[in-house]
């Protein structure tokens, strides 16, 4: 193998996939915050689905950020507050290691879930 090979970042194919990710992830968020905002104005309900998956991203947002998280209203508000709160969060950060592309992959599965609305009443 050539020196000039080894000698190149060997992570390139992770960083790429992390951007891919990051880039649908921020794509999919901001539909997802839309949509929820859209149900609270309409009072939807939060199926069990969306409940555990409401519970889930308060766990994601409080390990994104330290400090105290406010939460006020329905779930449904909840819930588009949280989402909001992560996405502004994804949209000043970067992860650059495992752990972050899990939270990006998790992330995406469950902004697909919500978009085909198994989240809502």
């Amino acid at each position: 193998m050539k020196p000039e090979v080894t000698n190149n970042d060997r992570m390139m194919f992770f960083d790429r996939a992390m951007e891919a990710q990051r880039s649908q992830l921020l794509t999919a968020m901001a539909d997802a915050v839309a949509e929820c905002r859209t149900a609270a104005d309409q009072a939807a309900e939060l199926t069990e689905t969306g409940e555990i998956g409401l519970l889930r991203l308060v766990e994601i947002r409080g390990g994104l950020e330290a400090g105290l998280i406010y939460l006020e209203g329905y779930p449904v508000q909840i819930l588009a507050d949280v989402l909001a709160q992560i996405y502004a969060h994804l949209t000043r950060c970067t992860f650059h290691d495992t752990v972050g592309m899990a939270i990006y992959v998790e992330l995406n599965y469950m902004m697909a879930s919500l978009m085909l609305g198994e989240w809502f009443d």
